[in-house]
């Protein structure tokens, strides 16, 4: 299995995170470089050669779990300066869709790599960093709290199998951009 001709570094990288996910779904952290390697269609030499570690790998993946996850709200941002668009757009990811689903796997993908060194600082550095993005929304505390745990919630509900079924989730919608209206 040696290079693909035309896929570069950053694609090979890709790839590699897109398997490592799949396999720490599957398996949780206890998953190996040879599992990852094996799932992307590589050697592991190809996986350590990006990655000099297991740890290396799980850090990168926690990283791109939340920067995906960062880029998908920044694409569903209204455009203006009204107070909520942030919170708007946080709901939106979270929960049109399928959105619930990748909240529930990266919630409990993150759980699963919490026992790496470095990645619960990294889960912690992000979850301020939405507190602080969410501060100068223009929201009230009170509002950005429940928005951000009723969406974790319904988040661990589906990781746990007990996904809300479509009108549930269509209502939690509905009541958590009411907590981003004007006046709220």
């Amino acid at each position: 299995m040696g290079r693909t001709a035309g896929r570069g570094p950053q694609d090979t990288k890709r790839l590699i995170l897109d398997a490592a996910r799949g396999v720490v779904v599957s398996q949780g952290a206890r998953a190996t470089l040879e599992d990852v390697a094996v799932a992307a269609g590589l050697t592991r030499g190809a996986v350590i050669y990006h990655y000099s570690s297991k740890n290396a790998l799980w850090i990168a993946l926690a990283r791109d779990v939340l920067a995906r996850f960062h880029q998908a709200v920044q694409e569903r941002i209204e455009d203006g300066r009204a107070p909520g668009r942030l919170a708007r757009a946080f709901i939106r990811a979270s929960l049109e869709g399928d959105g619930i689903d990748a909240v529930g796997e990266r919630l409990f993908l993150l759980a699963a790599l919490a026992a790496t060194p470095g990645v619960p600082e990294i889960v912690a550095e992000d979850g301020a960093r939405w507190k602080a993005e969410m501060a100068e929304d223009g929201l009230s505390v009170g509002a950005r709290t429940v928005i951000l745990n009723a969406v974790d919630g319904a988040g661990l509900m589906t990781g746990w199998g007990l996904k809300p079924d479509r009108a549930e989730l269509v209502a939690l919608r509905i009541e958590l951009e009411s907590l981003t209206a004007a006046g709220s």
